[in-house]
């Protein structure tokens, strides 16, 4: 199975890590979780929003493995914050996450999530 990312010609370059487009071939099975909080593997959720940022990241390689698939595996990613974020360690923790295939990526600042203490919320779709 060969999920396509692109960046058409007609249309400006992304403005971040992230392909425009994505196709998936229509033999694949859909794999889509649920928002995965900044919480660790025992379920605390930490003060700050880049150790959210990370473990929310973690939480999606954890899940995906349980299903027998990759990273690579994802098309879609919606990433919400609810305050600024250390953009270097978000670029860099980004990248070490798509391996240099940026999913098609929604980001996006809102008032609040599910709880105060949750900053992060990240939300992925994959095909197998």
């Amino acid at each position: 199975m060969q999920i396509k990312k692109a960046n058409p010609e007609n249309v400006a370059p992304p403005i971040a890590q992230y392909h425009h487009v994505t196709v998936i071939p229509k033999e694949a099975e859909l794999v889509v979780l649920s928002g995965q909080v900044g919480n660790d593997k025992n379920g605390t959720i930490p003060d700050d929003i880049e150790t959210q940022f990370v473990n929310a990241l973690e939480n999606i390689k954890s899940i995906l493995k349980s299903e027998g698939i990759d990273v690579t595996n994802v098309f879609k990613i919606n990433i919400w914050l609810t305050e600024s974020i250390n953009r270097e360690l978000y670029l860099k923790k980004w990248s070490e996450f798509h391996k240099q295939s940026p999913p098609a990526t929604t980001l996006a600042y809102v008032a609040g999530l599910a709880r105060p203490e949750i900053k992060v919320e990240v939300e992925a779709w994959a095909a197998k």
